[in-house]
């Protein structure tokens, strides 16, 4: 399907949503994006997850220091060659360069098990904690919804493909974000300050957007 088919498909359900809205449907909008920026929850699980990246780079260097360590010594064993050495010494020698490139082929292969095995590992822990996250603001906003009695809630920072918001616009009135995301953060603990907790997780930059 052509882009410009699927802009004008969009537009047309849009227009055909809106006029069924005005008629019957009570329609409510939400910033998906802020209410996950500033979930108290979220901000614990990003350390952990930060905390279990930093851990997995340092067993990899471990790791990588160690076979840069094998090769190094397997250097100074081939610089150790010279033509007038004897036979037995250059069988000695070829011996100690053998082991070594059978430790350093080890090395190797460990470290490409072990990067494969906890990137795997990692990304299925990073998978299923968002989900966690994702699925406690979309319930957060199904409680609101239901209070308010909405037929309809759309996420106002939806984007398509290209970076370009899906709503252009969307009328103040219909916004609950507010009103989820005090829900949302209701069991935060005492003193929670979602703006301190950015600072603290990005820096001075924190999220731009974000008020």
């Amino acid at each position: 399907m052509k882009f410009h088919t699927i802009i004008t498909t969009i537009a047309v359900t849009l227009c055909a949503m809106v006029a069924t809205a005005q008629a019957d449907l009570k329609v409510a909008t939400v910033n998906v994006t802020e209410l996950y920026t500033l979930f108290y929850k979220r901000f614990d699980t990003e350390v952990r997850l930060k905390d279990e990246e930093a851990k997995i780079k340092a067993e990899i260097k471990t790791r990588e220091d160690k076979l840069r360590a094998l090769q190094e010594e397997d250097q100074k064993i081939q610089k150790q060659y010279d033509p007038s050495l004897s036979e037995s010494q250059v069988k000695k020698l070829r011996d100690q360069h053998n082991i070594k490139m059978n430790e350093i082929q080890a090395a190797q292969q460990e470290l490409q098990t072990y990067v494969q095995r906890r990137s795997l590992a990692f990304k299925e822990l990073f998978r299923r904690d968002m989900q966690i996250l994702f699925s406690e603001v979309q319930q957060a906003i199904a409680d609101i919804a239901a209070q308010g009695a909405y037929d309809i809630v759309m996420d106002s920072s939806a984007q398509n493909a290209t970076g370009i918001k899906i709503f252009p616009y969307v009328k103040p009135s219909f916004d609950i974000t507010p009103e989820v995301l005090k829900h949302i953060n209701a069991g935060a603990p005492e003193g929670f300050d979602p703006k301190a907790e950015l600072e603290r997780l990005y820096g001075s930059s924190a999220i731009p957007g974000i008020q």
